[in-house]
């Protein structure tokens, strides 16, 4: 599979999920705030609830700029 098919799947993803977005986004928005009353840190199995929201982030936002320009 060619970089920029695998890119496009992955961007397909977060337009697939909404509510897994935005839930990522506000909890990225509280923790940054210091409103999170401790809930990034949950732990979900091996990782947290603020991995999950923060690889969610990233992969949106590197999506939302590779839009741009592909």
């Amino acid at each position: 599979m060619d970089i920029k098919g695998s890119i496009k799947k992955v961007c397909g993803m977060t337009t697939q999920y909404p509510t897994v977005v935005g839930t990522s986004v506000l909890l990225l928005g509280l923790g940054h705030f210091g409103k999170d009353s401790g809930l990034m840190n949950m732990s979900l199995g091996p990782v947290s609830v603020g991995m999950i929201a923060g690889g969610v982030g990233v992969a949106v936002g590197s999506c939302m700029i590779l839009n741009r320009f592909m």
